[in-house]
């Protein structure tokens, strides 16, 4: 796929290790570059089917867009409700997002059209809810993420009932969520702690590392194994990290 253009000046992010009890292994990441995205506060971040542009949503306007490979803004889709916090690509016609205040799941086809939108059972604050979703096409299941007080691995079926709940207890908060359906494999996204963390489906640590990207909230990997993005809400660009 295409990429648009780095900035004259690209800001180098150190990749720390966090040293754990457990023993752990490096996380084979080497940075590429970071990009502007003309979105405010992105929140969540998936490749389109395709792999030819990403998915993402903006919590300071309540909409879901289409960026091409250069970053472009190429389809917005406005639907009810407000402070959506993550997206994820279900198959060629189909995404789901959250919203974070309501707790709700909402499935949309790619021309924001409402299919499916379900609450979830969980209470807390408004800003402490809903914040990642990622879906497993192998069986119809999500992996929802509520980002503190607690921090919750929340699993659903297709028709969006609460199958399982595990309480993360890996970083302060979590913020954006990524299934490798070809490992069994969840990364996740701390914002305050400006962590990539690794865990099985149950939530448990298999290796975390530093980032030095400020407010990341949403993760993906291309289909092949090679690329991994990161969305940063504060400063609204893509960082672009290559497995070695």
């Amino acid at each position: 796929m295409k990429f648009f253009l780095i900035f004259p000046v690209i800001t180098i992010f150190t990749l720390v290790f966090c040293t754990e009890k457990q023993e752990s292994h490096k996380i084979p990441l080497s940075y590429i570059g970071e990009y502007a995205i003309s979105v405010p506060e992105p929140s969540g971040l998936d490749l389109t089917y395709e792999e030819d542009g990403f998915w993402t949503v903006s919590d300071e306007t309540s909409t879901i867009y289409k960026l091409d490979g250069d970053g472009n803004v190429v389809r917005t889709l406005k639907i009810e409700g407000i402070d959506f916090e993550g997206v994820t690509v279900i198959d060629e016609a189909r995404l789901a997002i959250v919203l974070e205040r309501e707790r709700e799941v909402v499935i949309v086809d790619t021309s924001g059209t409402v299919l499916n939108r379900t609450k979830l059972p969980f209470k807390g604050k408004r800003n402490k809810g809903l914040e990642g979703i990622t879906y497993n096409p192998q069986n119809g299941h999500f992996y929802i993420l509520n980002e503190k007080d607690p921090c919750l691995l929340i699993e659903l079926n297709e028709e969006l009932e609460v199958l399982k709940v595990d309480t993360l207890r890996l970083s302060k908060d979590v913020s954006g969520i990524y299934l490798d359906v070809e490992n069994n494999f969840l990364w996740i996204l701390s914002d305050e702690d400006q962590l990539i963390i690794k865990t099985d489906l149950d939530g448990k640590l298999i290796e975390k590392m530093n980032i030095s990207i400020i407010q990341p909230e949403g993760i993906t990997i291309d289909k092949e194994g090679n690329r991994l993005y990161i969305v940063s809400d504060r400063n609204e660009t893509l960082s672009v990290f290559e497995f070695q």
